[in-house]
């Protein structure tokens, strides 16, 4: 046994030293840049590179010419073009997408040629409630330390502009819809940046109140006295939301109606008519187990609503669905990481769309898998699937309704090449009915939660 105590000992340090071993850093030696420096040597590829980005932007010198000439414009299915809408500067594109799936129905029944729908007004009580859900927290977290993770980030998030389908099912279903000339754009709710900084200044301040208040009490005087500042800050910049309206129009036959009064729910359920408690939102996350259902904890806007949910599909089974309800005559509404391999000018989202490898001689491709576990692929923005081309019983490209103006890819639509589907968009919302009933019963399970800095939180701006 004696002689075997040194070999143990000996195997033991050496275990012990070896992930040692293996985690010591790196160091920039002057060796080590010495071989850095040879393996780029100043040929003439690399000084022509050196002068082209000099002067101009690595996306532009890199954009795939062969890519962008390559796609035509023309869909084998295509629903009726609406006049697209334009969300500014704005974090607003899940709302104005929203509205945008809601008003051909509207419009039809109306029989107006056109629609749009006001988004300044749900901008106003989306804000509002976004604030009382703040302040809510903060009273509910007050004596956890600032480095509790679910304090950090309601501090980091406060009333910034984005959310997702179902903060947009829960406005509409509170507050009802005006027609846009009811409640216009202001040069605040087209431009948000400065409503969103005093908004946010003054709910930090009560926040720190309500976090020092010795009595419940006095938290919730500092809760209604911030509440009362930001109506007032709201109502200054976006103007104050009608309780009712009168409203006429003109049909498409140009017959002039009588002045009707509405309320703004009344407006809703009457003449826009749309279910939204009918829609089903779907998410495809490789990192998630499928067919099972998600929510997002405090990812919604209203403090007395529920957390975004979801099921998790695989993508062939996403993209049926969205087939289905286009094949309908059905729009879909869906998130996707727009900053990616797209350009805004010529409106085209394709997969190598900007040629990096033969700029830089490298390959820089991850597949779905690998964008998600990296944090690469997060949902940004929502638009609305409004055609699709199909060839060999496949479709190889989808129709885009966007919300940037008509200045943007071709009058306001763009192309997604369905390749780029596969790797960048992660939901889309269509009607129950296109749904099959085995998944539609993983509705009725019970979520698993997952915590508020989840990735896929409602950042879609």
């Amino acid at each position: 046994m004696r002689r075997l105590l040194p070999v143990f000992s000996l195997v033991l340090v050496l275990a012990l030293a070896a992930p040692a071993a293996a985690q010591q850093p790196h160091s920039l030696t002057p060796a080590a840049l010495g071989e850095l420096e040879r393996s780029c040597p100043s040929d003439a590829p690399l000084r022509a590179a050196q002068h082209a980005l000099a002067q101009v932007d690595g996306d532009t010198l890199s954009e795939n010419w062969e890519q962008i000439t390559a796609v035509d414009p023309y869909f084998t299915l295509r629903l009726k073009d609406e006049k697209v809408t334009d969300q500014k500067e704005t974090g607003r594109c899940w709302m104005f997408a929203a509205l945008n799936l809601m008003r051909p129905a509207a419009a039809k029944r109306l029989g107006v040629a056109d629609l749009e729908l006001s988004q300044n007004y749900l901008f106003f009580f989306e804000k509002l409630e976004k604030a009382n859900l703040f302040l809510d927290e903060v009273t509910r977290t007050k004596d956890r330390p600032y480095s509790d993770r679910t304090v950090e980030f309601l501090f980091k998030q406060n009333v910034q502009d984005g959310q997702n389908w179902l903060g947009f099912v829960q406005l509409v279903d509170k507050y009802g819809v005006v027609p846009k000339e009811v409640m216009p754009e202001t040069h605040s709710s087209s431009h948000s940046r400065h409503v969103a900084r005093v908004l946010g200044l003054r709910l930090k301040r009560a926040a720190m109140e309500i976090r020092r208040a010795a009595a419940p009490a006095e938290a919730e005087a500092i809760r209604l006295a911030a509440m009362k500042d930001v109506y007032r800050i709201l109502a200054i910049n976006f103007g104050t939301p009608p309780k009712e309206f009168s409203w006429r129009y003109e049909t498409r036959d140009k017959k002039l109606t009588a002045a009707r009064t509405y309320t703004p729910q009344q407006f809703y359920r009457e003449v826009v008519g749309t279910v939204l408690d009918d829609y089903d939102c779907f998410y495809s996350v490789p990192t998630l187990a499928f067919d099972r259902k998600y929510e997002i904890d405090l990812d919604k806007v209203t403090s007395d609503g529920g957390n975004l949910y979801f099921v998790n599909i695989p993508l062939e089974a996403m993209k049926d669905l969205a087939r289905k309800s286009l094949q309908d005559s059905s729009a879909v509404w869906f998130g996707c990481d727009v900053g990616q391999e797209s350009n805004s000018g010529s409106g085209l989202m394709a997969p190598r769309l900007y040629d990096y490898e033969s700029l830089y001689g490298t390959s820089f491709r991850l597949s779905r898998q690998d964008l998600f576990e990296t944090y690469t692929d997060v949902p940004t923005h929502a638009m609305v699937f409004t055609g699709m081309d199909v060839a060999d019983g496949k479709v190889k490209k989808w129709l885009v309704e966007n919300s940037w103006g008509e200045s943007r890819g071709r009058s306001g639509y763009f192309t997604m090449l369905d390749e780029w589907f596969d790797d960048y968009v992660q939901a889309i919302v269509v009607h129950r009915k296109y749904v099959p009933p085995q998944l539609a019963a993983v509705f009725k399970t019970q979520a698993t939660v997952l915590p508020p800095w989840d990735p896929m939180y409602g950042r879609l701006r």
